[in-house]
C-alpha cells in the first residue's frame, strides 16, 4: 500500500541530513518514484548546490528538468495529487521545490540542514504534479 510505504519513507528520512545529489528535492522524490515504480529514472547527476543550480539553469528551470526526466520515465501529469505524487511548487522563501504530496493536500520536500519540511500549498503554488501510479 503506497501509504504505508510513504510514512516508511518519510520515518526513514527525518533525522537523515539533506545531501545535494541523494537527498535533495529532486533526488528524494525520485528515490521515492523508483521504490514504488521498481524502475530506475534517467536522471542527471551533480553533487554539490552549484552543479544542481547549474544543471538547472541549463533546464531552464527545475520544473523543466522535471517534466524531462519524468517525461521519458512515462509519469502522467495529476491536477489532483494523490498521497505519494510528486510535483513541483513554488514557493516564495525557496523558489521552485520538488516533493512528495502526502494525504489532504499536504506537501513534503527535502531542505538542509536534515529531515524535510511539509506544508500545505495553495493551488496555484502547484507548478505540476505527476501520478506515480
Amino acid at each position: 500500500m503506497i501509504e504505508d510505504n510513504l510514512a516508511a519513507y518519510l520515518d526513514a528520512a527525518i533525522d537523515q541530513p539533506m545531501i545535494w545529489g541523494e537527498s535533495d528535492c529532486t533526488t528524494w522524490p525520485a528515490r521515492w518514484i523508483e521504490r514504488v515504480r521498481s524502475c530506475p529514472l534517467d536522471m542527471p547527476r551533480w553533487s554539490s548546490r552549484g552543479e544542481a543550480y547549474s544543471l538547472i539553469d541549463v533546464s531552464g528551470s527545475l520544473l523543466a528538468l522535471w517534466d524531462d526526466v519524468l517525461g521519458r520515465a512515462g509519469l502522467f501529469e495529476t491536477g489532483s495529487p494523490l498521497a505519494g505524487d510528486v510535483g513541483v511548487i513554488t514557493s516564495h522563501a525557496h523558489g521552485q521545490c520538488g516533493g512528495i504530496f502526502l494525504a489532504n493536500g499536504f506537501f513534503a520536500w527535502r531542505a538542509e540542514p536534515q529531515g524535510y519540511r511539509i506544508l500545505r500549498p495553495r493551488a496555484d503554488a502547484i507548478l505540476k504534479a505527476w501520478s506515480i501510479r
